[in-house]
């Protein structure tokens, strides 16, 4: 599974989790948060991902956003997706 099929996969996963996608470059061109970031707004989860950064930082966003929820466990992942899951 190549890095843009992956993101994919990981964007299709954080929707049926009811997280909300939004791509945008940062507002604040120093912002620490290479490749994006999850906020929660008004009690929704946002994840913003950067579409000028790589495809590389923007798996790691994405990954790091889904890491650790209960929901995954019992669901199926291609080994890649679960792969990244497990290292972010």
């Amino acid at each position: 599974m190549d890095l843009h099929s992956q993101l994919s996969a990981l964007i299709d996963l954080a929707e049926s989790l009811g997280i909300m996608i939004r791509r945008a470059p940062p507002a604040d061109e120093s912002a620490d948060h290479p490749g994006g970031a999850l906020v929660r707004l008004k009690g929704k989860e946002m994840l913003f991902l950067d579409p000028t950064a790589s495809v590389a930082d923007q798996i790691t966003v994405a990954a790091g956003a889904l890491r650790g929820r209960a929901e995954l466990d019992n669901m199926f992942l291609p080994p890649e997706i679960r792969e990244r899951l497990d290292q972010a």
